[in-house]
């Protein structure tokens, strides 16, 4: 492992030979153990090792970035180097910016110390957990990891954040399977950093699993119409971070197609809908120290009530469209619970679908979407009767946020977002 003081010593010590620049640069080390199981059996065990470097540097009003994977010294000061000239060839512009200098910090993460004997263990429990309760599935691989990382970010303006992190990671490929026939292939992600549960009993796995083999021998829809649809909780999550993206976003922001740049303040969804970036919610396994430009990252809403509360703007997009720089600068999206268990939520459909996520290109600026349906479940008097296959739904974003008729007391926390399941009333559905 380098001396990452050493480094950081180098990279600001030359920095400051440079002249009047602004700057900052984080280095970032990783160790990750990998661990693979096919047919019950381990088949790959291995480590790997990963640095990189990324610079920022603004000049004249002029920024440039760049990134390398050598810590040292002839490669770093080249680096700086050609990214002050990239900077020197650029544009001006008054609004590149980077953050005030804060007092040095240092963040440290939970699973710090790994226990990959029980990480296998507990891999080869999932594995019998499996084949004990879901007889109609077919395991085709498992991947488990460890992740330990070590950050520090430090800017010309005097901050200094020294982050340690560590966590496991399961991802689990599989397919419904009764001997005759067979689903396509599905799977389930999980980051979490403890291993005190069992992992079929985390995040979406088991859900997962009781899908493909619901999905098993589909129906077929044959006509058009407008119904409900329930959003699992990963196509929740789907369709929230689209109109995000195309809402509240840097670039809808900077090149004003966003439909919501004259909203803040407004109600923009149903009231039902409170959707917040939490970066240290304790659910949330890695936690963001920092934003892209160098803020210490903070808890805040962005939909309240249906009310639009705060932009997702960088430093730079604030700047430009005068609003005010959001305090993180990932989605680790929260979603608050709503008031109705989910299966009465099943019970109060007419006529729609269950949807676990939708084959879609990205959604149009107005927000509009059309995509397959996949993991979806036809309901029909608050009865769920199969599985579908080429079944189409089509609606605008937008307006299904405002169209939210209820929201599910259930959650589910996969370790990156926390996200309940929501009933979304007038989409238009079409089979075949």
């Amino acid at each position: 492992m380098a001396d990452l003081q050493k480094v950081s010593e180098i990279i600001f010590d030359y920095i400051k030979t440079k002249g009047d620049i602004k700057a900052d640069f984080s280095i970032n080390e990783t160790e990750t153990n990998e661990i693979t199981m096919k047919d019950g059996k381990f088949t790959l065990f291995r480590t790997l090792f990963d640095n990189d470097i990324a610079i920022k540097v603004i000049k004249d009003n002029k920024k440039a970035a760049t990134s390398i994977n050598k810590f040292d010294k002839e490669t770093i000061e080249k680096a700086i180097d050609e990214v002050i000239a990239s900077a020197e060839a650029g544009s001006p512009d008054e609004c590149f910016d980077i953050a005030p200098g804060l007092e040095p910090k240092e963040f440290f993460g939970k699973a710090l110390t790994p226990d990959i004997e029980k990480l296998m263990n507990r891999t080869l429990e999932l594995s019998e957990d499996i084949a004990a309760r879901h007889k109609k599935i077919l395991l085709i691989e498992m991947f488990a990891k460890y992740v330990r990382g070590r950050s520090i970010f430090i800017n010309t303006n005097g901050t200094r954040d020294d982050s340690e992190y560590g966590y496991y990671e399961v991802a689990v490929e599989f397919a419904g399977n009764d001997g005759t026939a067979s689903t396509g292939i599905a799977g389930s992600f999980l980051r979490f950093d403890n291993l005190d549960e069992r992992l079929i009993d985390l995040g979406s796995i088991e859900r997962d699993l009781q899908d493909a083999e619901n999905s098993l021998n589909p129906i077929k829809i044959s006509d058009k119409f407008e119904g409900d649809v329930i959003l699992t909780p990963s196509c929740a999550a789907q369709m929230i971070g689209g109109t995000l993206m195309n809402s509240v976003s840097d670039y809808v922001l900077i090149s004003k197609t966003s439909l919501w740049l004259d909203k803040l303040g407004e109600q923009v969804a149903s009231p039902l809908l409170t959707v917040r970036n939490k970066p240290w919610d304790e659910r949330i396994v890695v936690h963001e120290v920092h934003t892209a430009d160098g803020f210490r990252a903070e808890d805040y809403d962005l939909i309240e009530k249906g009310v639009l509360k705060s932009f997702a703007a960088s430093l730079y997009a604030a700047n430009k469209c005068k609003v005010k720089p959001a305090p993180c600068s990932g989605f680790y999206l929260v979603v608050d619970a709503g008031e109705t268990p989910y299966d009465d939520m099943v019970k109060s459909v007419k006529r729609g679908l269950i949807v676990g996520s939708v084959s879609a290109g990205a959604p149009g600026a107005n927000g509009e979407i059309s995509g397959v349906a996949k993991n979806a479940f036809y309901v029909e008097n608050g009865e769920i009767k199969g599985a579908v296959i080429e079944t189409m739904i089509s609606g605008n974003l937008f307006d299904m946020l405002k169209n939210i008729k209820a929201i599910s007391k259930e959650q589910t926390c996969d370790g990156m977002m926390v996200m309940p399941s929501l009933l979304v009333g007038d989409v238009t559905i079409q089979g075949n």
